[in-house]
C-alpha cells in the first residue's frame, strides 16, 4: 500500500477506492458533515462534494492488500461456528451475536494465538456463559485499514480446524435427585423446588427425587442403575460427602465403574462438590450451598452438563481461574446477578 495526500476535488480512478487515514469534516449549509476513516476518496466526495480546499490523507491498496471490512469479515467467519450470526462490519467491526439459547463455548488458546498474530483483534464472552438469542459474545476486527493478505492468512491459519467459539444448545431434559440419610425431609423439600426452579431455566426438568432410608452401597447402587435405565439424563446426589474415601454415594459410584471427573472444584462456593460420569450421564455429588439457591459450582458446570459438552478433569481444573463466583458469575450467567446481591446483602446483615 502507499500513503499519499490529495485534494479533495477531481479523483482520478487510480485513487477513487483509496482509503481515508483520518476522519475528513467539511461544513455543508452551514453543518458539519464529517466522513469517517476507513471510507474510500470516492464515498467521501460523493457526501462532501468536490472540495480544493480539503486535503485527505489516504491508504491505496496494492493488488495483494485487503481493506478493514474485508479483512475483518473473513476473520468472523473464520472464528464463529454454529449458533452465532454475524453483524456488520460497521467501521471495520464485525459483532458476533448468539442466535440462541445456549452455552458459549471459546478457545482461548487460540483467541490468545490470534491476537498474537497481530492480524486480528478478537474480544469474547468468557466460556460458558449462558447465552440469549442477539447475546453479543465477542467483536473481531482487523487492526490496520489496509492490510497485505499473508499477513491475514496467518491470522486464518490459527483457525483452521474447527471455529473458535460457538453455541451448544441446552438439549438434557430429564435430572434425577437422590438423597441419603443425611438430608431431612424438611430440608429435601426446600432443596427440590431450589432445583427445580434452576432446572426449568434451561427447560430442563427435576423428573424423580429419590429419599434413601439407608447408607448401604448396594442399594445406591440398585437406585443410580434405576435411574439411569429409566432415562435420567443427569444425576443430583444429595447427602454425599466428598473428604470422606468410604462415604457411600461414592463407593457405589465405583462399584458401577463411573468415571470420576474432580473431587473437589477449585471454585468458592463449592469446593466440596465431586463430578462424575455414568457412560455419558453426568452425576454430581452436592454441598449444601448447591441444593438451596446459592450461586455455586453447580451454576458454573450445569449448564455444560444440559448441553452435553465433556465434562473433563481439565474444565473443572480450568473453573479455578475466575473461580471466586460472587465476583464473577454474573459475566458468565447473568441470570444470577440477582442471587448474588441477594446473598452478598443477607451475608451483610448478619
Amino acid at each position: 500500500m502507499r500513503r499519499m495526500t490529495v485534494p479533495l476535488q477531481q479523483i482520478s480512478p487510480a485513487v477513487a477506492q483509496a482509503i481515508l487515514c483520518r476522519d475528513l469534516t467539511a461544513t455543508i449549509d452551514g453543518k458539519q458533515v464529517t466522513v469517517r476513516r476507513g471510507a474510500t476518496l470516492a464515498e467521501a466526495q460523493e457526501r462532501l462534494g468536490p472540495r480544493p480546499d480539503l486535503r485527505a490523507t489516504v491508504l491505496l491498496p496494492e493488488p495483494d492488500d485487503i481493506t478493514q471490512p474485508d479483512a475483518s469479515l473473513a476473520l468472523a467467519k473464520a472464528v464463529a461456528g454454529p449458533g452465532l450470526t454475524l453483524e456488520g462490519p460497521h467501521q471495520g467491526q464485525v459483532n458476533v451475536r448468539a442466535e440462541q439459547f445456549g452455552l458459549l463455548r471459546v478457545d482461548s488458546d487460540r483467541v490468545y494465538r490470534l491476537n498474537r498474530t497481530n492480524a486480528a483483534l478478537v474480544a469474547t464472552a468468557f466460556d460458558g456463559r449462558v447465552t440469549q438469542p442477539g447475546d453479543t459474545v465477542a467483536i473481531v476486527k482487523a487492526p490496520r485499514l489496509v492490510m497485505a493478505k499473508r499477513l491475514l492468512n496467518r491470522a486464518l491459519a490459527v483457525a483452521e480446524g474447527g471455529p473458535i467459539l460457538r453455541v451448544a444448545p441446552f438439549t438434557v431434559r430429564a435430572i434425577s435427585l437422590i438423597a441419603g440419610t443425611r438430608i431431612r425431609p424438611t430440608n429435601l423439600q426446600v432443596a427440590s423446588e431450589q432445583l427445580r426452579n434452576k432446572l426449568a431455566q434451561f427447560q430442563a426438568e427435576l423428573v424423580e427425587v429419590v429419599h434413601l432410608d439407608t447408607d448401604a452401597p448396594a442399594t445406591i447402587a440398585a437406585t443410580y442403575q434405576r435411574l439411569l435405565q429409566a432415562g435420567s439424563e443427569v444425576l443430583l446426589v444429595a447427602g454425599s460427602i466428598v473428604l470422606d474415601p468410604q462415604d457411600p454415594f461414592l463407593v457405589a459410584a465405583r462399584r458401577l465403574r463411573a468415571q470420576f471427573v474432580c473431587r473437589g472444584a477449585p471454585v468458592d462456593p463449592g469446593t466440596m462438590f465431586w463430578a462424575a460420569t455414568f457412560g455419558t450421564v453426568p452425576a454430581f455429588g452436592l454441598a449444601s450451598c448447591e441444593m438451596y439457591g446459592r450461586t455455586s459450582i453447580l451454576d458454573l458446570v450445569l449448564p455444560y452438563a444440559l448441553a452435553r459438552e465433556p465434562l473433563t478433569p481439565a474444565l473443572f481444573a480450568g473453573f479455578g481461574y475466575g473461580g471466586l463466583l460472587n465476583e464473577t458469575m454474573v459475566v458468565r450467567h447473568p441470570g444470577t446477578a440477582g442471587r448474588i446481591h441477594e446473598h452478598a446483602a443477607a451475608s451483610a446483615a448478619h
